[in-house]
């Protein structure tokens, strides 16, 4: 910094730093600049309170899940082509996976290797194997063994099950013996 006396420039104003013949001078932000900075540091507090110390509302993510699983409630018949679709969305398979991970475990086991259930990982299916029988499967139950979850689960939870199941599919994991006849895709 020189020893020189500060000086007034007429556009920038007063100067108050000469380094290397660089000129600082000391203005004042702008007002719009100073607003929309502590506006964004005011909408952070006021968003990190509502949404994660108290919890007055869901984060916009689990709202739209919750919003898509209460329009798969009213949705009409069930197809393959609607079951294959959800199975490809990640965040309902990932819905369906805590589902079943929390209901269907303890006969299916925690890989769907099977335990007293079927293995859902095989190419083998007792009930039918296409996207629509699984899911009429978990809906409505079996005369031996597999209750009715539709009732308790609801037609959107019950898809997303279905869904995470058709992830399962072919994935061979070690378990249960192949029970029931084996399921080969329809060619189109």
């Amino acid at each position: 910094m020189s020893s020189e006396p500060l000086r007034k420039d007429e556009i920038q104003g007063q100067i108050v730093h000469v380094y290397d013949g660089i000129e600082e001078a000391d203005n004042a932000l702008p007002h719009w600049w100073l607003a929309t900075f502590f506006g964004a540091i005011l909408f952070a507090v006021f968003y990190w309170m509502f949404h994660q110390s108290f919890a007055v509302a869901d984060y916009p993510h689990e709202a739209y899940t919750k919003a898509r699983l209460a329009a798969m409630e009213k949705g009409g018949p069930v197809t393959d082509e609607d079951l294959i679709a959800l199975s490809e969305d990640v965040p309902m398979v990932a819905s369906g996976k805590a589902i079943f991970m929390k209901e269907c475990t303890k006969c299916h086991g925690t890989k769907a290797e099977g335990k007293e259930g079927p293995n859902l990982t095989d190419e083998f299916w007792i009930h039918g194997g296409a996207p629509s029988e699984i899911f009429k499967t978990i809906s409505d139950g079996t005369p031996k063994g597999m209750p009715n979850w539709g009732p308790k689960m609801g037609k959107g939870a019950t898809k997303q099950v279905a869904a995470y199941v058709l992830t399962l599919r072919n994935t061979n994991v070690a378990g249960k013996a192949p029970q029931g006849d084996k399921w080969v895709a329809p060619t189109e």
